[in-house]
């Protein structure tokens, strides 16, 4: 008789162990992180030119960004409209791009909404993400066992970057993406098109 006492411990404690292992399995998740190349233009990341300007855009994939260089070739000043720089999603749907970072932080809110002026002979660097630079918040305040203080920013992206499963990144293996640049000269606005393909989809358990 004094056995069934244990028995019944013993089946409450099987039972929260499954519970625990049953709640632990529920709570994995999945990171994603996206490798991509350019495909068009060819040879678009040693630069893109014409008679106006030179145009070198690199992705920075362990970022999900884009790092875009704009040299003002001709002799009077060029402008990036932001307002016709945008991203097409491997969906076909068209998101905005803005510069990313602390830079844009501090620019007055005309330097998106009028554009932002190159000078002649001058360029403009900057790393670019999709969505509006009003949508989100892009400080990160952390505190180290130290004491110090850091600041960092957390960037859009087009993909997922977590999911419950693999395949919620896994799939936009191999399809494709575009970047189109605005750029105005005089009164005329030029568009420069960038098409880049995913590679791989580095997948890691969270």
């Amino acid at each position: 008789m004094p056995s069934a006492p244990c028995h019944h411990v013993t089946t409450r404690l099987w039972l929260c162990v499954l519970l625990l292992m049953s709640l632990s399995a529920c709570g994995r998740g999945y990171r994603f992180q996206y490798e991509y190349s350019l495909i068009e233009p060819h040879r678009g990341q040693e630069g893109v030119e014409d008679e106006h300007v030179r145009i070198i855009l690199a992705p920075v994939a362990h970022q999900g960004l884009l790092s875009l260089v704009v040299v003002n070739k001709s002799s009077q000043p060029i402008m990036i409209v932001w307002e016709q720089t945008y991203y097409i999603d491997p969906r076909g749907h068209r998101q905005a791009a803005s510069e990313t970072g602390l830079g844009w932080f501090y620019r007055p809110q005309e330097w998106f909404t009028t554009g932002t002026p190159i000078a002649p002979g001058h360029e403009f660097r900057a790393q670019v993400q999709p969505g509006e630079h009003q949508t989100y918040n892009p400080l990160t305040v952390s505190q180290q066992a130290s004491g110090a203080v850091s600041f960092s920013t957390s960037p859009g992206t087009l993909f997922p970057t977590t999911g419950h499963s693999p395949t919620v990144g896994k799939k936009y293996e191999g399809q494709e993406f575009r970047f189109v640049l605005g750029l105005r000269l005089g009164s005329e606005i030029s568009s420069y098109p960038f098409t880049f393909r995913i590679t791989n989809v580095n997948v890691q358990q969270s």
